[in-house]
């Protein structure tokens, strides 16, 4: 237990620089992270107030983002579509328990879950996700870091 508990705090207090940028594989689940300016997400309204806007919308402007998880199971490569997953964004020194659940996406027939975010600084972000399966016993969490440069 107290080795458990120190492993989490160094993880902690590692620099967001050191952690994954875009895929990991944690307690058998691959991950795969996208993140885009929300102005470059194509066939979908994203305008807040937009009937139909993809995840409720969000801002307008070049700090918004969609954050993009794919999940599939590291042992048969099968895409993962029953997990409830949550994110939460912020700067480098990041390190609590995510607050917003990405929504499930169905695109092409298979799901990915997503939602945006702001990002405003020029600092790395840490992307804090949080996976529950119906069955396991436990949530798998991790992190990535995300280099953006924000205009303006």
């Amino acid at each position: 237990m107290i080795a458990l508990l120190c492993i989490s705090a160094a993880a902690g207090c590692s620099d967001a620089r050191d952690l994954p940028r875009d895929s990991q594989t944690v307690g058998g689940i691959t991950i795969y992270l996208g993140v885009v300016p929300a102005a470059l997400v194509r066939d979908h309204p994203t305008r807040m107030g937009d009937a139909g806007a993809l995840h409720g919308g969000t801002i307008e402007g070049p700090n918004s983002h969609h954050v993009v998880v794919a999940l599939f199971d590291a042992s048969t490569g099968n895409r993962i579509s029953d997990a409830r997953v949550t994110a939460g964004v912020g700067d480098s020194s990041y390190d609590h328990a995510p607050d917003r659940e990405l929504e499930p996406m169905l695109d092409n027939g298979v799901v990915s879950y997503g939602g945006f975010f702001l990002m405003q600084g020029h600092d790395p972000y840490r992307i804090h996700l949080e996976i529950r399966r119906a069955r396991a016993t436990r949530p798998i969490q991790t992190q990535f870091v995300y280099e953006h440069a924000p205009d303006g």
